[in-house]
């Protein structure tokens, strides 16, 4: 083994030895504290498994006191929050998630209408109490028109 592995284990072994230990659930780790949870963001990222943008272990602290704010886990916020522009964000299906489990979300709906460049992707909601639905659309043209189309990313290989 390397000195380096060596002085790693010697104080990680410190670092648990001087703090209290942290409780675990059926559901995962229960962080009681800001130190539990800062403890728990130094571990994500000495893992190697931290998402690109929280590789410190205070982007991670704060991705997962955002995610509690609203509901999640704190593996679910590492895995749900991503930073876009410098700033943490609910991004993919956990925004979804969210809001359907609230129970505020009367209707959802997506689809798409039309083929290749004549391609709209339809988004209708309807929060309960509202007398109608909401309908959204987002096209190709609307993606060119952004300087979205040809950027990397997923819907280069599938644009729907």
């Amino acid at each position: 083994m390397s000195n380096e592995s060596n002085e790693t284990k010697q104080e990680m072994r410190q670092e648990t030895r001087s703090v209290a230990p942290i409780n675990m659930g059926e559901r995962g780790v229960q962080l009681q504290t800001i130190e539990d949870l800062y403890r728990f963001a130094i571990a994500v990222t000495r893992s190697g498994f931290a998402p690109k943008g929280m590789e410190k272990p205070e982007s991670i602290l704060i991705a997962v006191e955002m995610g509690l704010e609203v509901g999640l886990r704190p593996m679910q916020a590492i895995q749900n929050i991503a930073v876009i522009n410098g700033r943490p964000c609910l991004w993919g299906d956990a925004a979804l998630g969210l809001v359907k489990s609230s129970g505020v979300c009367q209707h959802f709906a997506e689809w798409f209408e039309g083929e290749g460049d004549s391609l709209v992707a339809v988004c209708e909601t309807q929060r309960a109490g509202y007398p109608t639905a909401t309908r959204q659309t987002f096209s190709i043209s609307d993606a060119k028109r952004a300087r979205l189309w040809g950027k990397a990313g997923p819907w280069t290989e599938y644009p729907q």
